[in-house]
């Protein structure tokens, strides 16, 4: 019975549009509606923070232990372009993998 009294209060309310007004983003225990402006520029900050902390470190740690195979003769070098291609193959998969 409690859950019912608190939805009838919810339609109620002044703090709360009616239902029909509603987005998606709204949170009704929060009462706080979150903008498409402030959420884009959230992920956008989410993305940057998971390249520079995440992507750009993995990407570097790879890159050496490539080359460091290829030195060692674990890995075959191309005869043409030698350890470049290897190397920027394994640099580009965890900035895609980080996205």
């Amino acid at each position: 019975m409690a859950s019912a009294s608190a939805h009838g209060n919810q339609d109620k309310d002044p703090h709360f549009p009616p239902p029909s007004k509603q987005s998606l983003l709204f949170c009704p225990k929060s009462k706080l509606h979150i903008h498409r402006a402030e959420i884009s520029k959230i992920m956008r900050e989410c993305q940057e923070e998971s390249f520079w902390k995440r992507a750009l470190p993995f990407s570097l740690v790879s890159m050496l232990i490539t080359q460091g195979l290829v030195y060692q003769g674990y890995l075959a070098a191309n005869s043409r372009f030698g350890s470049l291609p290897k190397v920027a193959r394994t640099a580009s998969l965890p900035v895609r993998n980080a996205k």
